[in-house]
This record gives structure tokens, C-alpha cells and sequence, in this order.
């Protein structure tokens, strides 16, 4: 949402876009090993962000953004002339597809986003259901997991994820999307997902399109891919295993290789989940889901 979330939320440019450079992503491992088991408007980036770039650099930025920009208008087009009755077959199927993955199962913390309508994102009620109920229908302790969903914090791209053990914990934003308080019912400050050292943390989140080699073209607001790399620089200070990056995606938001310009503030992501099965994409994601 939270892409979402942080989609619908309008958001000023970190000074740090001026570091920005054009990136060339890794090569995806060989198509052998895939396998199929809130709108922001764009805003020309502010001259004097570029003011230390060469022209080069400046005219590279601006044609990633302007592509990025028709790209997201092309998405959300092919979103909003989707059948309803095939989102909702596909909403079904990929969270059945998480719900029965082995991966999914052994993970006990993960991140996850409260999907939004309006955004037209993959459909999580029935995924997030069921984490919240694993305890309690199972009878088992051992296999509780603990679901951290996202709270947006300014307009700066800051974002984090809280601890829930239930929806009720959620309230409204003043964009009217789903979103835990700062603090739980009995006024104790809710557990951020930082505070917890954990080697095997699933982070499940949306995105407007994907391409095949991991590229992420995100709603405009950067809140997931900040949140995203300031969990990577934890991890690698702390010495934690890497977040598992599993993005959900409608069979219309997959583009082809190299179809999604990054820069180097993008994240890309480690599998897809789509109606059709898991992609896995990188060494990390075919190590982790033992495909």
C-alpha cells in the first residue's frame, strides 16, 4: 500500500537525487531456471538537483524519468481496462500460490503491504488473514508469525513497518488508506521490524510493473525503495541474512527485460509472484525457495 500507500502520498525529492546515476542491472540467471510453479503526478525533477552532474549524466536522468513516466501512464491504463472478474481469479491465485509455498511457510517475520483498491494493487485481505490466524487455527506456537505492515512518515519517502496482530490495529490515514497508529491500544510503542535482528525476513510489496530481470517501477513517491535500502545497509551492519524481496504482480505488470529504466536509488526484487507461479530471479531467491 503501501506502495501503495506510499504511492498515494505526494512526497518532496531527497537532496541525494543529485547522486543519482543510470545503472546497468546484472544479468538475469538463464531462462531455464524461471519458473512458473498511489498515483503520484510525475514532477520534472527541479534544475538545481543537477547542478553537479554533467550534461550526459542530466540527459540520461531525464529520459529514465520521462520513460519511467510513460511507462506508469501505459500500466495504469492496462490496470483500469482489467476485467473485474479476472482480477479478482488473479488476486485469488497469487495469494493461494504465497499462501502454499513452502518459503512462506517457513518464514516467521515478514513485511507485508495492506492492499489498496483504488491502486488497483494485487488483492492481500486473504494473505494477511491468514498470517494473522496462523496461531490461533493451527494450535501451534511454533508457527506463529509475526506480520510488521507499513505507516508512511512524511513526505520525504520515509516509511515504516509496525507490528500487528490484528486489522483492528489499523486506522485511516488522512488519504483515507488503512495504516497502523504509532502506538498500540494501550499507548506502548508499536515493534518496528528495525528493532529485531532476524536471518530469515520475507518482505512481500507492490509495485506498478516489473520486468523480467528484477526492475521495479514503483508510483513516483521512492517510500518503498528508501525503506528497502535502509533495511539492506541494517542488515549488512548487523551481519543479518537479506531480506527475501517478493513482489505480487498482475499478468499485465510484467514487461520485458530491460523494458523498466533504474537508477541508483531503484531496489530491484529477488522474485515475482504472479497467477502463473513464482519467477524467481536472483541466486538468493532460488537458494530461499528451494526451486
Amino acid at each position: 500500500m503501501v506502495a501503495s500507500l506510499a504511492g498515494c502520498c505526494r512526497c518532496l525529492l531527497p537532496t541525494l537525487l543529485q547522486r543519482f546515476q543510470l545503472r546497468h542491472f546484472p544479468t538475469p540467471l538463464p531462462l531455464q531456471y524461471s519458473y512458473i510453479s498511489h498515483q503520484l503526478p510525475y514532477r520534472r525533477r527541479p534544475s538545481i538537483f543537477f547542478a553537479a552532474m554533467s550534461s550526459d549524466q542530466t540527459s540520461n536522468l531525464d529520459d529514465a524519468f520521462k520513460q519511467k513516466r510513460l511507462l506508469r501512464s501505459k500500466v495504469r491504463k492496462s490496470l483500469k481496462s482489467m476485467d473485474p472478474s479476472l482480477r479478482s481469479q488473479e488476486d485469488e491465485a497469487i495469494q493461494n500460490i504465497v499462501m502454499e509455498a513452502p518459503w512462506f511457510k517457513s518464514s516467521r517475520r515478514m513485511c507485508a503491504y495492506i492492499s489498496c483498491s483504488a491502486l488497483r494493487e494485487v488483492d492481500t485481505s486473504k494473505l494477511l488473514a491468514h498470517i494473522l490466524q496462523t496461531p490461533s487455527s493451527s494450535g501451534d506456537s511454533s508457527v506463529a508469525k509475526k506480520l510488521y505492515v507499513p505507516r508512511v512518515e512524511d513526505k520525504n519517502s520515509n516509511m515504516r513497518m509496525f507490528l500487528i496482530s490484528s486489522m483492528d490495529d489499523l486506522i485511516a490515514n488522512s488519504m483515507d488508506i488503512l495504516e497502523p497508529a504509532a502506538v498500540d491500544r494501550n499507548g506502548n510503542p508499536r515493534e518496528d521490524v528495525f528493532g529485531k535482528p532476524d536471518n530469515n525476513i520475507l518482505q512481500l510489496f507492490p509495485g506498478l510493473a516489473f520486468d523480467k530481470s528484477g526492475r521495479r517501477l514503483g508510483r513516483g513517491g521512492g517510500y518503498y525503495d528508501t525503506f528497502l535500502r535502509k533495511y539492506q545497509l541494517r542488515a549488512k551492519e548487523k551481519n543479518w541474512t537479506q531480506p527475501l524481496l517478493v513482489a505480487l504482480t498482475y499478468s499485465v505488470q510484467i514487461m520485458e527485460e530491460g523494458a523498466i529504466s533504474m537508477t541508483d536509488q531503484d531496489v530491484p526484487v529477488d522474485a515475482l509472484v504472479s497467477p502463473s507461479g513464482v519467477i524467481p530471479i536472483t541466486a538468493a531467491a532460488l537458494e530461499r525457495m528451494q526451486i
